[in-house]
């Protein structure tokens, strides 16, 4: 993504024309965060019509998954999730593969690790998921499916916690 954008705007200097100004750009809770200087490089046509016709490959290299310019106030928040998997840890990407499977509700690919700790009993997981997620979780109350039995995930909502206990 980032390299896309400078692409684009080499492709201004080039020809000459202005750009939009920018204070910092990067990854910032797995999501690419881009900071205009003001609110005229925001407003600017050209950067809503650039990463909007942008397309970057999702986690299987033949998905391609659009862009989206919003403010800060539209990026969607996370909630705190907690889950802890008993037995000899298996690892995040493994866990996500064969959870994600099994819970087709689920919306693992907008999940973002918070925190993890491994022993040889067992793994624990924070996660800040979707809302979607969430409800998904809710409906089955709060225990999906993992491997040959079922999960309990905790969920905080704001100041209250939901979920069973770990």
């Amino acid at each position: 993504m980032q390299q896309q954008l400078l692409l684009k705007l080499e492709e201004k200097a080039e020809a000459d024309e202005d750009a939009p100004l920018f204070d910092e750009s990067g990854i910032r809770h797995s999501r690419f965060h881009l900071s205009c200087s003001d609110a005229e490089s925001y407003t600017w046509t050209w950067l809503k019509e650039t990463v909007d016709s942008m397309k970057i490959h999702g986690d299987n290299q033949d998905e391609k998954l659009c862009l989206q310019l919003v403010p800060p106030a539209e990026v969607p928040k996370l909630l705190r999730a907690e889950v802890y998997i008993s037995g000899p840890p298996r690892g995040v990407p493994r866990f996500i593969r064969e959870f994600k499977v099994q819970n087709k509700l689920m919306h693992t690919d907008r999940w973002v690790l918070r925190h993890q700790q491994q022993t040889e009993k067992g793994q624990l997981m924070v996660w800040g998921i979707d809302q979607e997620s969430a409800a998904a979780l809710a409906a089955v109350n709060y225990h999906p499916h993992y491997g040959l039995g079922r999960v309990t995930f905790r969920v905080s909502h704001g100041q209250s916690s939901v979920g069973g206990d770990l």
